[in-house]
């Protein structure tokens, strides 16, 4: 839990196109945010199988249901009225302070006279190439993407002329070609596909032109509002029409796997669309412990098979847990534009089927580790070997879910093999190596150790909104992104640990979220 607010913090200064993008960024934090994003979560529902298994053992299935529906089901519904709508909020006030915040470059550099249409400073400055396909300081948005938000169709066929690239992506993983659908720039999207723009680029949400395209007016009006453009929304809906005509079909269709494209609009909407946020994982342990719910009733009917032990032991349980991860992992980041590092987040009503079938791994593992050995199932045995190992793995899995990986292995079948086999293998030896360690470390009781423990579910559950908060606040500090970040991590972790203590702590809320609590 602990681990979420660190990686949520660190993500404003690592240019990946977070709600909050801060001019400071930092290497290390870059990549603490993949290392973390790697394990953490299948760490998460690997620890929920094995309570979830230790409740049904003390109190039945209808205990067990009845506890994870009072501290999981219940805590994510009155959630969502309180912190989902805080989280809503904290975004859109982060996203406009950070517009407002931001001064738009002078007109000597190459992004500002791209949009505001000045051809001969275009040309001039352009023929420095390295400046052609470069993202501005502050929005991340390429030269050729300003002429798009702008309509400046001149300035978009001189870039183009001195040889800009129609495809290259701005810092959020947007491009040209879908800034002119969104605002509907006829004239333009017919010039970036005459030049190469690729059709099948797929925007940050997954979707590729037609997600573009189908933005409602308040969410048109709000974008425009802060990159300071005006427009008139018939327009810019007559625009889109226009370009839809003239796309191809196969060209608007849904990116992804082909059996993702066949989704109807309705059902892929309620996956991709992020209404839990980052209280996603209290969806899914819902599911989860639904499913384990229905595996146990079926199991109750068949003859009583004894599992072996050594099939839950390191090393042996790797041989067949690797495989088996492989295969969903394998299935993710085909929504984007490059490989990608970790697992996919599915924050959607409806949870993506090869995301839920990853964490089911873990769940179950966790659940048959202590169903076949109890409280003697030691699945961080030999932490001192695995995570040494997971550490190994790690800028082995980075390299083949990077953007150069051809040059690694270059058969593609071979190389996503690789990356997948990676990444499975560095989320499960960072998870046993985990458990391990603190096992070791951390079993004897600490007071300090249990009332961190005790308050982290409330920390995560509530951290994210100050975040985004802290986050835009801090962009006009002149300080390094290693600093900001230590600051609104240590900033957010004690104002919360407060409120804990003061608010929550012996209040019902603290009943809820984790039973009774010493004094």
């Amino acid at each position: 839990m602990l681990l979420g607010i660190a990686l949520h913090a660190a993500l404003a200064y690592t240019g990946l196109g977070w709600i909050v993008s801060d001019d400071r960024t930092s290497p290390a934090l870059a990549l603490l945010v993949p290392a973390t994003h790697g394990f953490r979560m299948p760490l998460f529902f690997l620890l929920s199988g094995f309570f979830t298994a230790m409740l049904w053992k003390q109190r039945g299935l209808k205990g067990m249901l009845s506890n994870r529906g009072k501290h999981i089901l219940l805590p994510l519904l009155l959630s969502c009225i309180t912190i989902l709508p805080a989280m809503l909020g904290s975004i859109l006030w982060a996203i406009s302070h950070q517009a407002q915040s931001a001064q738009l470059p002078t007109t000597t550099n190459i992004w500002s006279a791209a949009a505001t249409g000045d051809i001969g400073l275009v040309r001039t400055l352009g023929q420095d190439e390295a400046l052609l396909n470069a993202q501005d300081a502050t929005y991340g948005v390429t030269p050729l993407g300003w002429a798009a938000v702008t309509g400046k169709t001149e300035a978009a066929k001189t870039l183009l002329e001195l040889g800009a690239d129609p495809n290259a992506l701005y810092r959020d993983h947007n491009a040209p070609l879908l800034t002119a659908c969104f605002f509907g720039r006829t004239e333009l999207a017919r010039i970036l596909i005459d030049h190469g723009a690729n059709p099948s680029l797929a925007d940050p949400s997954g979707e590729r032109m037609r997600g573009s395209m189908r933005a409602d007016r308040q969410t048109t009006e709000f974008i425009a509002g802060l990159v300071k453009v005006a427009i008139n929304f018939d327009d810019v809906r007559a625009g889109r029409d226009q370009i839809a005509t003239f796309l191809k079909a196969d060209a608007l269709a849904p990116s992804g796997t082909a059996k993702a494209r066949t989704l109807p609009p309705w059902l892929r909407k309620l996956m991709v669309e992020p209404f839990f946020h980052h209280l996603w994982f209290l969806w899914f342990l819902w599911w989860l412990v639904g499913g384990f719910a229905i595996v146990v009733l079926l199991v109750q009917r068949l003859p009583t098979i004894p599992l072996p032990a050594r099939l839950f032991s390191l090393p042996w349980c790797l041989l067949w847990l690797v495989p088996i991860t492989m295969l969903p992992q394998a299935l993710m980041h085909q929504r984007g534009q490059s490989p990608g590092f970790g697992p996919d987040t599915s924050a959607g009503l409806i949870p993506m089927p090869h995301v839920l079938l990853y964490y089911a791994i873990f769940f179950g593992y966790g659940a048959l580790a202590h169903a076949s050995r109890g409280f003697y199932a030691k699945v961080g045995a030999r932490w001192y070997i695995t995570l040494p190992l997971g550490l190994i793995v790690l800028p082995i899995g980075l390299r083949l879910g990077g953007e150069h990986a051809e040059s690694i292995i270059a058969n593609p079948t071979a190389r996503h093999a690789a990356s997948a086999a990676s990444q499975a293998a560095y989320a499960l030896l960072m998870t046993f190596g985990v458990i391990g360690l603190f096992e070791t470390f951390a079993s004897k009781h600490r007071s300090w150790v249990r009332y961190v423990s005790d308050s982290s579910y409330w920390l995560y559950l509530v951290h994210l909104p100050l975040v985004i908060v802290g986050q835009a606040l801090l962009i006009a500090l002149p300080l390094p992104a290693a600093a900001k970040f230590s600051l609104l991590t240590l900033s957010v972790t004690a104002t919360l640990l407060l409120c804990y203590q003061l608010l929550v702590r012996h209040t019902r809320l603290g009943l809820l979220l984790g039973g009774k609590r010493c004094a």
